[in-house]
């Protein structure tokens, strides 16, 4: 994975774009690893075509595209896959304000502020296929970071960014 985190370094470098890592390497910022096999990072939706040309000039295709995302896998290395969220810009410009550096395998890159981390997990939970990683990431975060993220806090990113019935399956923190 070093060469993709590589490659979102020197696309920002060389298009001026900001990029967010985000997914289970940006855990790892906040206390708390587990396995991934692929890459995903964040965006604004106004820099989604400079970065797909980049990507696509160092070898990736997109195999499938939703509103919200692509999903880039390289032509060589099947395996090789990096997934692009895209937001408006009003919405990046506040996650990239608290964003945090992070060195991931030698790599600089930004990861989400906890909360912002956190509210991404809860809306990706809301795909049934997801909920249980998502909802286990959470879990596991709260209990890395003890205090970081308030009741209130958390009360206000399940109702902006989950369900009810998420919210109830979250822990009770103090």
């Amino acid at each position: 994975m070093r060469e993709v985190f590589d490659l979102l370094a020197r696309v920002q470098r060389k298009r001026g774009l900001n990029l967010i890592l985000i997914g289970g390497w940006a855990l790892q910022a906040h206390h708390y690893s587990r396995n991934t096999l692929d890459v995903d990072c964040l965006t604004a939706l106004e820099h989604d075509g400079p970065l797909s040309e980049e990507l696509e000039r160092a070898g990736f295709v997109c195999f499938e595209e939703k509103p919200a995302f692509r999903r880039f896998r390289h032509r060589l290395d099947e395996l090789m896959v990096l997934d692009v969220m895209r937001v408006n810009a009003e919405t990046f410009a506040k996650m990239w304000e608290a964003s945090e550096a992070f060195r991931v395998n030698g790599v600089d890159l930004r990861v989400p502020a906890l909360s912002h981390l956190i509210a991404l997990k809860l809306h990706a939970a809301q795909n049934e296929h997801r909920t249980e990683k998502d909802l286990g990431d959470i879990h596991a975060l709260l209990s890395a970071n003890p205090g970081k993220v308030s009741r209130e806090e958390l009360a206000q990113l399940c109702d902006k960014f989950g369900t009810a019935a998420l919210a109830a399956r979250l822990p009770d923190i103090s």
